[in-house]
């Protein structure tokens, strides 16, 4: 069947960054929403989500450098270069979250209430970021000839031009609208803290486990998993240990 190709410009890097900042601040106000619910210090959002996006960015960079360490010969300070690309998202997840938990730590704060709170949160920032990756063309897909393909005209635009490809980013989208979704169905359900994060831990990383095999850049290191998805099966592991848990 012929796909039906819808054809998607390049967005500038300031539509590109209004995306992004989008999905920060709903990913902030909707946990400061769970932190007065859970009777949290909804002041500390403020602080601790600066932290967390500075250490995102980095991460995110330094991830997507150990996987593709070429794009960088001969010029390291194309490393600062964001606006040419180059954001691995779990990298940036990772590193994040170790420095909420670093924060949480030091601050002496109920770390396991406090993922509970961020988990819905990141689910939403997830939604709008991956609408931002699609009109932006990163995070792409591989050719495929699905009805619902995609095609990037652009010449801003950072997927490849006059291909038709797999929406990868719609993909990530849906599966973070289904988690968002699941997470506040069910959020009353769990008897103990930490369990809600750990069901968010693990619904992300079987969606991106399978979503990855629909990206363009899939490559195999550890039998059939990517890169990615090697991270996403210890988050899988962690998450489960987390769900587990009971109050005892």
């Amino acid at each position: 069947m012929k796909p039906i190709l819808i054809e998607i410009g390049g967005l500038s890097i300031y539509a590109f960054g209004f995306f992004m900042a989008t999905a920060y601040l709903l990913g902030m106000a909707w946990t400061m929403r769970e932190a007065g619910r859970k009777g949290l210090d909804r002041g500390l959002v403020l602080e601790f989500g600066f932290y967390v996006l500075l250490a995102g960015l980095a991460g995110s960079r330094l991830f997507y450098f150990l996987l593709y360490p070429r794009d960088f010969e001969g010029s390291f300070t194309r490393l600062l270069h964001f606006w040419d690309g180059g954001l691995v998202l779990i990298g940036g997840g990772i590193a994040g979250a170790a420095a909420l938990l670093l924060y949480l730590t030091l601050k002496k704060q109920d770390i396991s209430a406090w993922l509970d709170a961020v988990a819905p949160g990141t689910a939403l920032g997830l939604i709008v970021g991956w609408v931002g990756c699609l009109f932006a063309g990163c995070g792409y897909g591989r050719p495929g000839d699905v009805p619902w393909a995609v095609t990037f005209t652009h010449p801003d635009s950072l997927g490849p031009l006059f291909v038709s490809l797999h929406p990868a980013q719609v993909y990530h989208a849906l599966a973070a609208l289904m988690i968002f979704i699941l997470l506040l169905a069910v959020q009353g359900v769990f008897k103990s803290k930490g369990q809600l994060a750990g069901l968010f831990l693990i619904l992300y990383a079987v969606t991106t486990i399978a979503v990855d095999f629909f990206r363009y850049d899939y490559q195999s290191i550890i039998w059939v998993f990517s890169p990615v998805q090697a991270v996403c099966l210890v988050l899988l592991c962690v998450g489960s240990s987390l769900l587990l848990r009971t109050k005892k």
